[in-house]
């Protein structure tokens, strides 16, 4: 990807669509600089501009995530090619930590502060982790002080927040600041998303929420293989649909794993509810993470559209330990 000087242990964020205008896909990785701004690195139609720009600067290192907003047409439920992007990060800068929304301008580069997100006992450690589909809707998953993942709703139509007091999706006892990953599918069509984290023996575990306009989410544990994780590594959720997703996760060895959810290829026609998981799989091994070790850099990825992506079906994104660059390795 394009030359990026991140700060060391950098939150990182990324967004991927496919215009409705002209059908051409683009991504956005979003990361911290050393004087702790937030800079955003730009992929248009299969080519890294060079360099980064600032956007915004924080105080402190921060969690970070980020969506494409497709407006607030009904009709449209797929981004521009210049739309509003919303990146949504922790200020602790008070007397209690908040949720806090950037948000630039559709059809411009201007970004501006948008506003507090409200929580329920939001943990000062938590991760953060964020999807847009459909009417549009934008889900934001945090972290409680007991432990508990929670989700904020908002929708167009009632363009407030719902603050999570209503939406716990977890079930056992999370991991005390446990990374957070989450997508929903590449056509931003479904309400489904797929959310991940890891449970209190330090094991990947997840849910795969239902949501229904605006009322509370029906949500269902997913049944994972085990898979012990570094407690200082990072989760990303890369969702093509429900029957094809993968979620990457630092290793309590070494390297990055994988597990992923496919429909097993058989003579015979399976439906899709037989799609199953499978893994962990040493998705890239050598001198990348160091397991338990806190100060590792993030993890983020792109699930690319059919049809748009060449030869490649997505993106992960990555820091190599003690390193302040931002590795892209294709799927």
């Amino acid at each position: 990807m394009a030359s990026a000087q991140a700060l060391a242990s950098t939150a990182l964020a990324c967004t991927f669509w496919v215009d409705r205008d002209e059908k051409k896909p683009h991504i956005r990785v979003y990361y911290q600089g050393s004087n702790f701004s937030v800079h955003e690195v730009k992929w248009d139609n299969g080519a890294w501009k060079p360099g980064s720009q600032p956007v915004f600067t924080l105080d402190s290192r921060s969690p970070l995530a980020a969506i494409a907003y497709p407006g607030d047409d009904d009709d449209n439920i797929i981004p521009p090619a210049n739309p509003a992007i919303h990146i949504y990060y922790i200020d602790h800068s008070g007397s209690s930590p908040q949720i806090k929304d950037w948000v630039k301008s559709e059809g411009t580069d201007v970004w501006s502060y948008n506003g507090i997100v409200p929580t329920f006992h939001l943990s000062p450690i938590s991760a953060l982790a964020a999807t847009e589909y459909s009417d549009p809707f934008i889900r934001l998953y945090y972290q409680d002080t007991s432990g508990c993942i929670r989700e904020c709703r908002w929708s167009s139509e009632t363009r407030k927040w719902t603050d999570g007091a209503d939406s716990i999706i977890s079930r056992g006892q999370p991991f005390l600041g446990t990374p957070i990953g989450a997508d929903t599918d590449n056509t931003h069509d479904s309400g489904v998303v797929t959310v991940a984290w890891l449970d209190q023996n330090q094991k990947l575990a997840g849910a795969s929420v239902e949501n229904d306009q605006d009322d509370p989410s029906y949500c269902y544990p997913l049944v994972l293989p085990d898979c012990p994780a570094s407690k200082s590594g990072s989760i990303t959720v890369a969702m093509w649909s429900e029957d094809k997703i993968h979620i990457y996760y630092d290793g309590d060895n070494d390297g990055i794993q994988k597990i992923e959810k496919k429909i097993e290829k058989t003579k015979e026609q399976i439906p899709p509810s037989s799609a199953k998981w499978s893994g962990p799989i040493n998705s890239f091994t050598g001198d990348i993470t160091n397991p338990n070790i806190d100060g590792q850099g993030a993890l983020a990825s792109a699930a690319f559209s059919p049809g748009n992506a060449g030869d490649h079906v997505g993106s992960v994104f990555y820091q190599p330990v003690g390193n302040n660059n931002i590795v892209e390795v294709l799927l």
